[in-house]
């Protein structure tokens, strides 16, 4: 792994898991357990956690939930949208304000405005 200083490590410090909310399975809500590998630097002396390529910095859903989400909103409402997925009025309003700030680029490739 690559750390902000652009030293490379291989020593793990420690794995924490995570609980990440992804797509319905047939009706049932899914919350992934994903294990997070942690790693620390002796030359910045900072700890560095591996980012996932499925789930956007700080988020706690997958990018294909959060657009599956978005997509629910504009044709639904949120009050629907909350109870059938059992989230928030703000976790629902949040997911619908984090997918309406990424813009696409032409590639497919997201961009955060």
């Amino acid at each position: 792994m690559l750390l902000d200083c652009q030293q490379s490590r291989d020593e793990l410090h420690q794995i924490r898991p995570i609980l990440i909310r992804d797509l319905p399975i047939s009706g049932q809500l899914i919350e992934l357990e994903i294990p997070r590998r942690q790693y620390y630097c002796n030359n910045c002396k900072k700890y560095f956690t591996e980012q996932l390529c499925f789930v956007d910095e700080g988020r706690r859903y997958t990018k294909r939930y959060e657009e599956y989400i978005y997509h629910r909103v504009q044709v639904t409402t949120v009050s629907q949208v909350k109870r059938e997925e059992e989230l928030s009025w703000d976790q629902v309003q949040g997911i619908f304000n984090h997918q309406r700030k990424q813009v696409k680029k032409p590639h497919g490739e997201r961009l955060n405005v």
